[in-house]
């Protein structure tokens, strides 16, 4: 009788068994029929990892401040591929908020997803989460860019579509440069990376849009300029450069100091981090100021002073640098994060010696401190005064309801160069060749565009001083005045 049960319980468990088996190979078949294999690296890492891709058309708000509902109800329209509420709503957000200018892409990209329109996708790489100022100021360059050429029928009848391209995280800075290259819808980019090699080696146009990368503070690291960005020089070049030389900026504005200033006092802005150069950046630039000041006749006098230091004390460093080293000029040059500190200095300064700063204060914030800044004199690129038949300026004013300043500019004109160069061949290879040819030019906010077959572009640096002003449009009362050169 034992036995006759133990025989039971065994067929019974051994039933069960093999039911469970069965359930779970039909689960395994089912799963492995539902997979799709990716069409290409990226989407598979993207499914591997089960990391959203970083690039974006009008799904996700990445530039959050002062969003409004409608431009909450446009993105989820937009996500839902209801494009006609889009268009409605993005519209309704830019009358509240008329500033903002990832919802004027998503405005355009939404247009040509309603109509069904022929598009070129160009990305701009955008920093975000980590110096949101700066990336505002490059959209707005991209954005009133597209808007112009799509409203002006496109490229060859094809609308401009952008795609903002952000990264959550210094891990994710690699991955944006991943997507991008291999993502072949795309046939160029405007931004600034690190590691912009990556760019010519997977033939794919970059067009630099920051007057000095390696000064604009955030953790993508928008350290790179032409000393960093060179391709091998087996390899074709796809980086170009839409702002001159920054030896050229730094070589006008260092004979401007010889001649105000016998000993200059140099503030930097070095960083202990490791993972951060900004700190070898900061030197590299205090030795090309260093030598170009020499070289017209000036003095760089050995007071230490570092921006970035915690136990900085700006009184002592300016009492000492006059008392010890008969210091006649300072010369702040501070990353864009401690334009605070470097404030700090000029309070001290102010009404004893001549205040010079590097073009990284050339920016709103600054003008904020203009009571403490007055007659300090900077280098730039581009100046809305320096060529008053552009339109440029006038109708950046009018876009965005507020003035705009020279990152803005050299983003448009980024974009002005991809557009023209598109006009005439609007492939990845086609691009490069166009832009590297010599007869290529265009006209932009900085004036006529050409680039050299390296991808840089020739030109000069202007000098702003900031000056009290009675009706600007700054709203601080100060703005920066333009110098006549000699």
């Amino acid at each position: 009788m034992t036995n006759k049960k133990d025989n039971l319980r065994l067929l019974i468990s051994l039933g069960l068994a093999g039911v469970m088996v069965a359930a779970i190979l039909w689960l395994i078949s089912k799963v492995s029929s539902t997979i799709i294999t990716p069409s290409n690296p990226i989407s598979a890492s993207s499914s591997l990892t089960n990391k959203p891709s970083l690039m974006n058309l009008g799904t996700r708000i990445l530039v959050k401040v002062q969003t409004y509902p409608e431009k909450t109800d446009g993105v989820k329209a937009f996500a839902e591929k209801d494009f006609t509420t889009a268009v409605k709503k993005f519209t309704a957000s830019l009358k509240n908020n008329p500033n903002d200018p990832e919802t004027l892409i998503y405005l355009n990209n939404a247009k040509i997803a309603q109509d069904n329109s022929s598009a070129l996708k160009v990305a701009v790489i955008a920093p975000i989460n980590f110096d949101p100022s700066l990336s505002e100021e490059i959209l707005r360059g991209v954005a009133q860019a597209q808007n112009e050429v799509n409203n002006q029928g496109g490229i060859n009848g094809k609308k401009l579509q952008i795609v903002i391209a952000s990264a959550e995280n210094r891990e994710d800075s690699t991955r944006i440069d991943n997507e991008l290259v291999q993502d072949k819808s795309i046939v160029a980019a405007v931004g600034v990376r690190r590691n912009a090699a990556i760019y010519s080696e997977n033939r794919l146009v970059l067009v630099l849009p920051v007057e000095r990368p390696n000064q604009a503070e955030n953790q993508e690291n928008l350290e790179s300029n032409s000393i960093n960005n060179q391709p091998n020089s087996s390899t074709t070049n796809y980086l170009f450069h839409v702002n001159p030389l920054y030896d050229n900026l730094v070589d006008t504005h260092s004979r401007y100091i010889a001649r105000q200033a016998r000993n200059v006092a140099i503030c930097g802005d070095y960083r202990s981090s490791r993972s951060n150069s900004s700190s070898s950046s900061s030197q590299i630039l205090v030795e090309q100021y260093t030598q170009a000041i020499k070289k017209y006749g000036g003095n760089v006098i050995s007071t230490p002073c570092n921006l970035a230091d915690k136990n900085f004390d700006p009184r002592a460093f300016v009492d000492q640098a006059i008392e010890t080293e008969n210091a006649s000029g300072f010369l702040l040059m501070p990353s864009i994060r401690n334009i605070y500190f470097a404030t700090k200095v000029a309070q001290e300064v102010k009404g004893r010696k001549p205040l010079f700063a590097s073009e990284s204060m050339y920016s709103a914030t600054t003008l904020q401190n203009g009571k403490d800044l007055e007659g300090m004199v900077l280098p730039v690129y581009w100046h809305r005064d320096a060529n008053k038949d552009n339109p440029f300026a006038e109708n950046a004013f009018q876009l965005w309801n507020a003035q705009v300043n020279q990152r803005t500019a050299g983003a448009y004109d980024a974009l002005q160069a991809i557009i023209t160069g598109l006009k005439q061949d609007n492939t990845r290879e086609g691009l490069q060749k166009v832009l590297s040819n010599p007869n290529f030019s265009t006209s932009g906010a900085t004036g006529m565009i050409q680039f050299s077959p390296s991808g840089e572009r020739q030109g000069e640096a202007m000098l702003v001083k900031i000056e009290r002003c009675e009706s600007c449009s700054t709203g601080t009362g100060y703005d920066f005045a333009l110098l006549n050169k000699k």
